[in-house]
């Protein structure tokens, strides 16, 4: 395939974000190459926790700091336009100063991200647009036309991509890319009813001509909560992986995969909602947490070995949040006080958030761990 364009901007290192903060692609290129406090050890990987309020930005950060870990908080379209009362611009400006004030006072550094942005509607170029301005990391997901239901020709997911590339790197803002459709739905504004896997040579192209330092290639994980049949084992694409990362190491091993539809579901979670959901009498939900199916967390550690240090973590969050409602409910449905349920959840997904940067590894990088991650359990009944 002909090139398209002369080479991409390189992304501008030496800009300089609010006290503590950085571009997301310098917190994953760490925990890539293994860095933790100026040592070298095994690859990690930063979960990019989605969150759509304070308060699960507020427990994001509690989990930051209790294990000294790198902070990656991303934001999807949908959540955008929650937190600014349906105009995303609005939310993207107070998510943003939010953060950047929790920042100033942390112990770790952060970084912000947009989550599926398109660079292909009007309404998504205003987002993305906005995002480049305000927070230190973007994705250009254009790699569906969603309107036809189809993936986007290879030229027209460079183009628009490339767009972005050109407006972010030069003010220091990482921008990830998307090669391949993923199934399943996040939310209303994250959907698509087929997937396709990524072709390595199509990689080659896409991150030549596109500049791109983080893509989101398709190996088979899934959005939703249910990303396969109950009762039976989701398997990833690990050979396709380690090919792709082949590729793009070939091209800048500074270059970090995102693994998408990631999120895992914990056993301690669907037991502890189930359990509540019993004690409720509500009954008619209780198949549902059953069958909620799951990326299993071996094949994620399949990814993080094939260069996935940037691992997405939406559905699990909402129905950890969920469990820790209904849990607050049945402990005390009389109390009067919404900050005391509030409490309740914010304790369930901190809890939640800290076994999941555990879990990756992503622990003593910025400074020691202020509990023994060794020791640490994750039981919703004592959090």
């Amino acid at each position: 395939m002909d090139k398209f364009y002369t080479q991409a901007p390189k992304l501008n290192r030496e800009r300089r974000f609010p006290q503590n903060m950085q571009a997301a692609h310098g917190l994953v290129l760490k925990a890539k190459n293994g860095e933790k406090g100026g040592a070298r050890g095994n690859r990690y990987a930063l979960p990019a926790f989605n969150v759509t309020n304070t308060q699960g930005i507020d427990a994001a950060f509690t989990a930051f700091e209790t294990l000294g870990a790198s902070g990656l908080l991303a934001f999807s379209n949908s959540a955008l336009k929650h937190i600014g009362g349906g105009d995303p611009i609005f939310g993207l400006e107070i998510a943003a100063d939010y953060i950047e004030k929790k920042a100033a006072r942390s112990s770790v550094q952060v970084a912000t991200h947009l989550d599926h942005g398109d660079y292909i509607s009007e309404k998504g170029r205003k987002v993305v647009q906005g995002a480049v301005e305000m927070l230190t990391s973007v994705m250009a997901d254009n790699s569906t036309d969603h309107a036809a239901k189809q993936s986007m020709p290879l030229k027209d997911n460079i183009g628009f991509t490339r767009e972005v590339v050109n407006m972010a790197h030069p003010v220091g803002v990482s921008v990830e890319g998307e090669l391949g459709v993923l199934a399943g739905e996040e939310d209303e504004d994250t959907k698509s009813e087929f997937s396709t896997y990524t072709d390595p040579e199509e990689l080659a192209t896409f991150l030549n001509e596109t500049g791109v330092l983080m893509l989101a290639p398709t190996i088979g994980t899934m959005h939703g909560p249910n990303k396969g049949k109950p009762g039976q084992k989701v398997k990833l694409n690990i050979s396709l992986a380690h090919e792709l990362l082949k590729t793009a190491n070939g091209i800048d091993d500074e270059i970090i995969f995102v693994a998408h539809g990631a999120s895992t579901m914990y056993e301690e979670v669907r037991g502890y909602a189930v359990e509540q959901l019993e004690q409720l009498g509500i009954d008619a939900t209780v198949q549902t947490w059953k069958n909620f199916v799951g990326t299993d967390w071996d094949q994620i550690q399949g990814l993080i070995e094939a260069g996935f240090c940037k691992i997405n973590t939406d559905t699990e969050n909402r129905q950890t949040y969920l469990a820790g409602l209904l849990g607050a409910v049945n402990e005390n449905a009389a109390k009067i006080d919404i900050r005391w349920y509030e409490k309740q959840i914010w304790n369930t997904v901190t809890a939640s958030y800290i076994q999941k940067l555990i879990m990756a590894g992503n622990y003593g990088v910025w400074h020691e761990p202020k509990i023994d991650v060794g020791k640490f359990v994750f039981d919703l009944h004592n959090v």
